[in-house]
């Protein structure tokens, strides 16, 4: 069944786009440790009301993503661009400082295999996903530049709370893969966000959240959204905001964030694909 960016499952509230918290009472939202979760139940992911159900084998999505200035990546490559330093020059921008900006690519997710493993004596969903550079579209909208000549792709673990449990970087070093166990306590991802250009950064259920509107864009994510999904502005979200200052967006019926803004960058889901029911 293919699903652009859940747009069946839109819930009106305001609009505007500044990403200001609302109160939301009817909305269930993730809760510290899931203790509404019935231990019989389904996934916690659907308990906490992120998803009608857990990853599967061959669901798909694509990320939008631009990344901000990094020292660690050829600046020329991404062809960065300086942004002024009044943020209201941009009117979506949701930077105190200034920032550089690459263009906007592509990026595309695959999910392998789901198992059952026992995690502090609980059983849980684990998916492997898998991300690489997606293939050049030729919309206007995505940078035709490659950028994964020396990292070719990744493929990272997490249950069903969200929480990381390893990364596999295939590279020019590693052609067959390094596996790394990662601290499933982390906020985001297992591993600082520079340690790999292919963004993966997820909320987990453990982390709190509030009801909050549309989240704040670059002009260049802003025009990707409304091409995929014009009522964006309009929809109601899940917000987690975190100590280090990273920012999750996630729109009810998608299986990754809607947009997130975090030290690597800003990631706009664009299109998902979800495998048959039972498959």
């Amino acid at each position: 069944m293919a699903v652009v960016v859940g747009a069946a499952l839109l819930c009106a509230c305001s609009a505007g786009g500044s990403g200001e918290e609302t109160e939301d009472p009817g909305k269930k939202v993730a809760k510290g440790d899931c203790p509404d979760c019935d231990p019989a139940g389904p996934s916690a992911f659907e308990q906490a009301g992120l998803g009608l159900r857990f990853y599967a084998p061959g669901d798909t999505w694509k990320v939008a993503y631009q990344f901000k200035q990094r020292n660690d990546m050829d600046r020329e490559a991404l062809k960065v661009q300086q942004l002024p330093e009044d943020p209201t020059e941009l009117g979506m921008i949701q930077e105190d400082a200034r920032v550089e900006l690459s263009e906007v690519f592509l990026f595309a997710y695959s999910v392998g295999k789901v198992e059952k493993v026992i995690i502090d004596n609980v059983q849980r969903d684990v998916a492997l996903v898998k991300v690489e550079q997606a293939p050049f579209a030729d919309s206007g909208l995505y940078s035709q530049q490659r950028l994964d000549t020396h990292e070719y792709s990744l493929e990272f673990t997490l249950d069903d709370l969200l929480r990381p449990r390893s990364e596999t970087f295939y590279n020019a070093e590693y052609p067959h893969g390094r596996t790394i166990e990662v601290d499933s306590e982390s906020s985001l991802s297992g591993l600082d966000q520079g340690s790999t250009l292919f963004p993966h950064t997820v909320p987990r259920i453990l982390t709190q959240a509030t009801a909050s509107t549309a989240p704040v864009m670059t002009a260049e994510l802003e025009k990707a959204a409304d091409a995929v999904l014009p009522g964006w502005r309009a929809a109601s979200y899940l917000k987690y905001t975190f100590e280090n200052g990273d920012v999750v967006f996630w729109m009810n019926g998608q299986v990754w964030p809607f947009f997130v803004d975090g030290a690597q960058g800003y990631g706009l889901l664009v299109e998902q694909t979800l495998a048959p029911a039972g498959r």
